[in-house]
């Protein structure tokens, strides 16, 4: 598409020597040069005209008083030859002006003389010149002799004409009516040159951007359109034509073409947003589909806006493409996304599925394994239980492992920012860690900075679980030397907490580091093989400290150890702690005996909470579904004090007989119950609370836990735990139980 220059700019380019000439001929100057030069000669002669009149005029003035005085002395000398030779002399020396002058005086003339210089001359060729430059001469007849009368002006011809600066200024004013509107027309033409240049520049970007805007038009497949709505008048562009399925006839189209190719479910609110547009908002963005002869369906965007011409007329202007493929790209992505999501679902439904299935044989074995090693019996037998018992707390941390990756690829870890004591967790699982390394020539320890805050905002669970797997790491694969946990503050950034957990082991070889925080990753299959590991817990650590916000590195030298050092954003808290339970005394916590009801479907677990009940002393009734635990308690009177409920049984499950029990009211509802589930995943400890449960234990039990919980919700505690005691995934079997507590009274006997 070719836009040429208007007739309009072609014109003013002829008028003004073409695109490229000089913009101004010289032969538009030619009048006012020649009126100019004639005005300036004509100037040049008045004013010398002028000058010689003025001359002529003081010479005539000066003749006129010399005649008369010339006069005046012939009448005073008279005819008396003998006087006129006795005043003037003689003839042949009348060259002096001292002659005329004596003259003048002894003739009583002086008056008649004033301003004027006078000599007489003699006759003849012996008269001498008279002594004054350029006289007026005035015959004089004298007794005996004719002579002449010089006279001048006495300081000489010094007379300047009148009129010449009146020619002068008129000259002036005359060529400046001429030269100024010559400059004038020359800064007109000059100005209408720039316009014409720009209007040339403008046609040529204009072409430019035409033959621009056509390969644009091209190569996107674009159609363009415009409506005049006065005239109910569209013009299509070929592309749109070929867009709505028309043949390339070159007719003219209107509104009726377009509503007939639009899609009957899309024709009402199309040409509702089109009138919008017009009406309203002056804009029109609209996506419809188009219904073409043969049953093919395409997707348009339209977009347009509306213009007011000069004469008043409205037209919209605007653009269609055909969107198909993207509509099609963005089902398929939907599609893909809702599989996705599925995925994630049924995935999560088989961790859940799978952390039952391998939790509740687990509870069993450690169940089983920690009765055989609370009763008597030989060293052998109690050798063999303790290494099947540490085997199955390896097999529980592989499977927390495990379950953590899940969740973390699922995004189904949440960060909290909590009051905490870093410092005194810190000290914890060192502790814990030192307990297991206890007659090993290694000392684990924790170093707490002096100027470290005693309260931090964070998220202990997670700096607990990172912790462990560090710490764990160092006393795996340390066997002398030193362990330690530094803790650190550094304010900048609102603060920062810093710890570095240090050791004197194996160190890491160079090549390693690189990918030591990837997933599976291991340091060397021979040390794997003689200390084991899954290669989880380093990457684990790593996105639970993105996820805070933190980095985490690691230096390390083969031979002499290594130093993991992460930070987390930490910024100090003024909130008070919850209230922590004084140090237990070793041992289990002394309770009455009270009367437990379990209900638990799997026989193994059954056995198991049956001999840890009776171990603590406690009376203890079993059923197998929910709803035998809700028919033993809606008896008159609930003969029970505590109810320990299995979240996953066949029938009513756990969560619906916690809700029935509540629902029954009276003492009933009033029964502390204690959730015990095999699914320790996210979520799980938040629906059984919501349903009506006290606490929360996650398979595999352990006798202290079990003691633990049952303290809290009988009321033998202070406070009772609102998130329960059970380690996260990925941490140990036993862990202390957590801080934050909330009372349950102990129901009456």
């Amino acid at each position: 598409m070719r836009v040429l220059p208007s007739e309009a700019v072609q014109e003013l380019a002829s008028e003004t020597g073409g695109w490229g000439g000089p913009g101004v001929r010289a032969s538009a100057y030619l009048p006012a040069a020649f009126a100019l030069v004639a005005i300036l000669v004509a100037g040049l002669f008045a004013e010398r005209q002028s000058r010689e009149l003025a001359d002529l005029a003081e010479r005539a003035a000066v003749r006129v008083q010399a005649e008369v005085l010339a006069a005046g002395l012939q009448r005073a000398i008279g005819a008396d030859a003998v006087r006129a030779a006795r005043l003037i002399g003689p003839a042949t020396d009348l060259s002096a002006t001292g002659h005329a002058e004596a003259l003048v005086a002894a003739t009583g003339l002086a008056d008649h003389a004033a301003g004027l210089r006078l000599a007489l001359l003699g006759p003849g060729p012996q008269a001498k010149p008279a002594p004054i430059d350029d006289p007026v001469l005035v015959p004089m007849v004298l007794p005996g002799a004719d002579g002449m009368l010089a006279a001048a002006p006495a300081g000489g011809w010094t007379a300047r004409p009148a009129a010449i600066w009146p020619i002068r200024l008129l000259t002036l004013l005359a060529g400046a009516l001429i030269v100024g509107p010559m400059l004038r027309t020359r800064l007109l033409i000059g100005e209408r040159q720039r316009h014409i240049n720009e209007l040339r520049d403008r046609e040529v970007e204009l072409e430019r951007l035409s033959r621009r805007l056509g390969l644009a038009l091209d190569a996107s497949k674009v159609g363009v359109w415009d409506y005049s709505i006065d005239a109910d008048l569209l013009v299509w562009d070929e592309r749109m034509v070929e867009l709505y399925g028309y043949p390339p006839t070159g007719r003219q189209h209107s509104l009726a073409d377009w509503r007939n190719r639009l899609h009957p479910q899309d024709l009402d609110r199309a040409e509702a947003e089109f009138r919008e547009a017009i009406e309203v908002t002056g804009r029109y963005v609209s996506d419809y589909r188009l219904l073409l002869p043969g049953g093919a369906v395409r997707h348009v965007r339209a977009i347009g806006k509306l213009y007011r011409e000069a004469g008043g007329a409205r037209q919209v202007v605007g653009v269609n493409w055909d969107v198909t493929a993207d509509v099609l790209r963005n089902e398929e992505l939907v599609a893909k996304r809702l599989e996705a999501e599925a995925a994630s679902v049924a995935k999560s439904e088989f961790l859940a599925t799978m952390s039952h299935e391998i939790r509740t044989p687990m509870n069993g074995v450690a169940g089983m394994l920690d009765l055989i090693l609370r009763c008597e019996a030989d060293p052998v037998q109690r050798e063999r239980a303790g290494i099947a018992a540490d085997s199955a707390r390896r097999l529980l941390s592989i499977l927390n492992d495990i379950l953590d990756l899940s969740k973390l690829e699922a995004h189904r870890i949440t960060i909290e920012r909590v009051p905490a004591d870093v410092g005194g967790l810190v000290r914890e699982v060192v502790a814990l860690m030192a307990a297991g390394r206890a007659g090993q020539d290694v000392e684990v320890r924790a170093s707490v900075a002096d100027d470290m805050p005693a309260v931090l905002l964070c998220d202990p669970d997670r700096l607990r679980q990172v912790l462990m797997n560090l710490v764990g790491n160092a006393v795996k694969f340390t066997e002398a030397g030193r362990i330690e946990a530094c803790v650190g503050f550094d304010p900048a950034g609102g603060g920062r907490l810093r710890i570095a957990v240090r050791d004197t082991g194996v160190g890491i070889p160079e090549p390693a580091k690189r990918h030591l925080f990837q997933r599976f990753a291991q340091v060397g299959s021979e040390a794997n093989r003689l200390r084991g590991g899954t290669g989880l817990g380093l990457a684990i650590s790593r996105e639970l400290v993105e996820l805070m916000g933190g980095e985490i590195a690691v230096e390390s030298v083969p031979g002499l150890g290594s130093t993991f050092s992460f930070w987390v954003p930490a910024p100090p808290s003024e909130a008070a702690l919850p209230g922590r339970e004084a140090a237990a005394p070793a041992g289990l916590p002394a309770l009455p005996p009270a009367r437990v009801l379990v209900a638990e479907d799997n026989p193994t677990n059954r056995s198991i909470m049956a001999a840890y009940l009776a171990m603590l002393g406690h009376e203890a009734t079993m059923v197998t579904d929910g709803e035998a635990a809700v028919a033993a308690m809606s008896g008159e009177g609930s003969p029970f004090d505590l109810v320990i409920m299995d979240i996953q049984m066949p029938g009513m499950d756990g969560l619906t007989a916690a809700g029935r029990i509540r629902a029954l009211g009276g003492r009933a509802a009033a029964v502390p119950i204690i959730a015990l589930t095999a699914n320790a995943m996210q979520g799980d400890r938040e629906r059984c609370l919501a349903a009506g449960m006290t606490d929360y234990l996650a398979k595999p039990v352990s006798l202290e836990a079990l003691a633990d919980a049952m303290a809290r919700c009988l009321g033998y505690s202070a406070e009772v735990s609102s998130t329960g005691d059970q380690p996260s995934p990925g941490s140990k079997l036993s862990i202390a139980p957590a801080t934050s507590r909330v009372s349950s009274p102990r129901s009456a006997s």
